[in-house]
């Protein structure tokens, strides 16, 4: 009987938990890993919530323009690292980003690196790396 309730534990746990996973999607389901795209504009929007951050940014191109949505890491990554917060970009600020492009979104990247207006460079980076204001001071 104890293998029962285990089983009956099981199917509820892994029914409650799909519709969770089902909202979120894997990098590679919807980035390209193997291309990357440089973009250049100005910033239209920018939200700074989770899943991840979003800027859109609007892309000049032979005299069109073309509004890009980017996508960045969560905001708590990004908050404790001291890399950006809410008021790291306002719009009509000029940026440069490169990013991985979309499967399925013309429009659309998975930033890599974001150069925001005073020159500092936004990465993706590896979540062990040292965060700044940890680190010991000598």
């Amino acid at each position: 009987m104890p293998e029962r309730g285990a089983f009956v534990f099981t199917l509820f746990f892994a029914a409650a938990v799909s519709p969770m996973t089902a909202a979120h999607h894997g990098f590679t389901n919807h980035f390209h890993p193997d291309r990357e795209r440089m973009i250049a504009g100005s910033v239209a929007e920018f939200r700074f919530a989770n899943p991840h951050v979003l800027i859109w940014v609007d892309v000049e191109n032979d005299g069109e323009v073309q509004r890009w949505k980017v996508e960045m890491g969560g905001t708590s990554g990004l908050l404790s690292s001291g890399r950006m917060s809410g008021d790291s970009l306002m719009p009509g600020d000029r940026i440069e980003v490169v990013g991985h492009p979309s499967r399925h979104a013309v429009f659309e990247l998975r930033a890599n690196r974001v150069t925001l207006p005073d020159g500092r460079e936004i990465t993706s980076r590896n979540p062990y790396e040292p965060v700044p204001f940890l680190q010991r001071q000598e």
